[in-house]
């Protein structure tokens, strides 16, 4: 007993482990549920159901992407691409769409669909805008540039108390014991503004101190600098199919035809086209091209000729039995040189005014000189033949040595193709022959969507030309099918290379795709017509057409300093800088001939590293915009040529760099400095 109680209470008695019951087995059912599938900020999801049946994923929405994990059950993998939602519908955060799943149940008695909705949540950007500091600046995080606006300068407006003590004050300044004693009439002077004010010219900074504690003076502010406000009249063209000209305008040319009015563009100009030849009976080229005389010339050999002649005086892009189709060398010269304006229809059905070329009423010439033929094709040797050619340098070919009366000083070749730098080096060249010469080549970039180097684009001294195309926002963006590489140096619209309308332009009660519509010809008629394309060889031709303009006013002389004034005066879009997407910049006309301004509206743009661009929707002095993940810049300015894209060369413009992805959801700008002349922040 004694010892049982010293021991304590005895021991439960040990029983051996249960092991627990097994989890009830998931039904396996023979029928697809319903669900709600949610995303939120992620990109990914998996789904598993046990189905007994036959299923398959029927319908997706374009931003989602399905895999099949298994053949006996249904699991599924989920994948979100925001960037592949249509930045016009990005209005909400929240995405919405179904997918839906056909199954058939395994005895095949049953059968039915299930829709799953959707949804996915945009990553998010937004900010203020705030009134101008005090100096119109935000010199920490936000400064101007491109402002055409000075900084004060050592002029300062001083108020007085009352228009008698301004009196008495001026008349005391030399003997006014509060002021500097380095007060004189050299280095301060005064004017009155007024019964109270008065304009103080001076660079002392112990003079501005005495005024400001001078007992009758009630403040010294800064003579502060405003820009015009005057804006011009633009000028656009009434021909027919100018409605559906968007290059123009997104180029703001509207602002330079309303320079071309008052200002002289006198000296003339010469564009060689190195085409497929061009059609002389096209109505709307009247006038615009340098004929056999003057130069024009048929470099295509016989043994490739489709007019049977071979190299002869006539670049006409010919007809033959069973051609279609239109010419591409009549188009590019449209886009430069078509004529304003009414002319004799040549057919009841034909057009009496056409489209509008680049250089209105500019001494713009161009000089057909054919090098391709009409299954659109041509040689390295033929190429160069013809660049040399064009520049007034002698070409011997078939034991005959041509040479041009009439030599370029712009050379365009819209034109190319994918070869090594060494079968390119002879064409290459050429190029730096006549860019020693004073002339300047500009060449497509290609059109394979790639950093496929294309040439002659990629020679040393060409200007390559990628393509840019409308975006929902109004403003450029990169064409998808524009050559991207690192000898891409400038670019231009070019059209979207599908069926985008974001142009809002209608052509016989259609919507007009956002193609480049220019001079043509229809083959199968045998009449001039007008047609839509799109392409780095759209794109070139208005690099060539800005050029010629900037030579003809005489804003330029050389050819170096043209380029550089060209690249100068460029709209960076996309990431900040030269890229391989938009080089330098797309050409900005109204900036490189330094056109007035025509208007002075203000807004947002959002550039996404990728060339893409987004609209930033505005109420009130709020501003935000739903994105997918990337790097991204906004820029928001004021827009003075009137082609709605806000902060080019000349234009104030203020810009912010962000990023959004999973890890930073939602970026808060906070609060962004207006421009000065922003009445927004009013």
């Amino acid at each position: 007993m004694t010892l049982l109680i010293s021991c304590g209470t005895p021991p439960a008695p040990i029983t051996p482990p249960t092991t627990p019951p097994p989890a009830p087995a998931a039904p396996v059912t023979d029928q697809v549920t319903n669900r709600q599938v949610e995303f939120g900020y992620t990109t990914e999801q998996r789904i598993t159901q046990p189905f007994t049946g036959n299923w398959k994923v029927v319908t997706v929405p374009p931003w989602l992407q399905v895999s099949k994990n298994s053949a006996t059950t249904l699991d599924l993998t989920l994948r979100a691409h925001r960037r592949a939602v249509e930045a016009h519908t990005l209005t909400e955060p929240v995405v919405r769409g179904d997918i839906v799943v056909s199954w058939t149940s395994k005895d095949g008695v049953r059968s039915g669909s299930t829709t799953w909705p959707v949804t996915m949540t945009m990553y998010e950007v937004n900010g203020q805008l705030a009134p101008p500091a005090t100096n119109g600046r935000d010199t920490a995080t936000n400064r101007w540039t491109n402002s055409s606006t000075p900084e004060p300068s050592n002029e300062y407006i001083v108020t007085y108390r009352s228009s008698q003590a301004r009196d008495q004050f001026a008349r005391s300044l030399r003997h006014s014991a509060d002021l500097s004693d380095a007060w004189s009439e050299t280095s301060a002077q005064i004017e009155l503004l007024g019964p109270r004010r008065a304009l103080l010219r001076t660079t002392q900074a112990g003079t501005l101190q005495g005024l400001r504690a001078h007992p009758d003076v009630l403040s010294v502010q800064p003579n502060a600098f405003m820009s015009a406000l005057e804006t011009h009249t633009p000028v656009e063209p009434d021909d027919q199919y100018y409605p559906n000209q968007w290059a123009p305008r997104l180029l703001g040319y509207p602002a330079v035809w309303r320079d071309m009015t008052t200002t002289p563009y006198q000296r003339d100009v010469v564009i060689a086209v190195l085409d497929t030849g061009v059609r002389y009976d096209h109505p709307d080229l009247r006038g615009a091209l340098i004929d056999a005389a003057g130069g024009a010339l048929d470099l295509v050999p016989r043994e490739r000729s489709d007019d049977e002649n071979g190299v002869d005086s006539d670049p006409t892009d010919p007809d033959y039995f069973g051609r279609t189709g239109g010419s591409h060398g009549t188009h590019v010269t449209g886009i430069i040189a078509a004529r304003w304006g009414t002319f004799s229809p040549p057919c009841t059905t034909c057009s009496a005014s056409g489209v509008a070329g680049a250089v209105y009423t500019a001494p713009v010439r161009v000089l057909p000189i054919r090098v391709i033929d009409a299954t659109g094709t041509t040689t390295v040797a033929t190429t160069l033949n013809g660049v040399r050619y064009a520049a007034g340098l002698p070409v011997e070919i078939e034991g005959h040595t041509f040479v041009n009366p009439t030599p370029a000083q712009v050379i365009n070749l819209s034109l190319g193709g994918s070869m090594s730098a060494a079968a390119a080096a002879p064409l290459c060249e050429a190029i730096t022959e006549v860019k020693r010469k004073g002339v300047l080549v500009f060449a497509a970039a290609g059109n394979t969507g790639t950093p496929t180097v294309h040439y002659p684009a990629a020679c040393e001294d060409a200007v390559a030309v990628a393509a840019v195309t409308l975006s929902p926002s109004g403003a450029p963006q990169h064409a998808a099918y524009s050559s991207t590489f690192p000898q891409v140096r400038l670019s231009a619209p070019g059209g979207a290379g599908s069926a985008a309308q974001w142009n809002g332009s209608t052509l016989n009660g259609t919507p007009f795709p956002d193609d480049v519509i220019s001079t043509s010809w229809d083959y199968a008629r045998d009449q001039p017509n007008y047609a839509g394309a799109s392409g780095t060889s759209q794109a070139t031709p208005q690099v060539s057409a800005l050029v010629a303009l900037m030579l003809s006013k005489g804003v330029t002389r050389s050819a170096d300093d043209t380029l550089a004034r060209l690249e100068a005066t460029a709209t960076d879009v996309g990431r900040v800088g030269r890229d391989e997407l938009f080089g330098v910049g797309m050409i900005n006309p109204a900036a490189a001939l330094g056109a007035p301004a025509v208007t002075h509206r203000f807004g947002f743009h959002v550039y996404a590293d990728d060339g893409q661009t987004y609209t930033v929707r505005q109420r009130g002095l709020s501003f935000g915009a739903f994105l997918p993940e990337g790097n991204y810049t906004l820029r928001y300015g004021h827009d003075s040529n009137g082609n709605a894209v806000y902060g080019e060369r000349g234009e104030e413009i203020a810009t912010r760099s962000f990023s959004l992805g999973i890890n930073q959801s939602v970026v808060q700008l906070g609060k962004l400095i207006c421009l000065p002349a922003a009445h927004q922040c009013q």
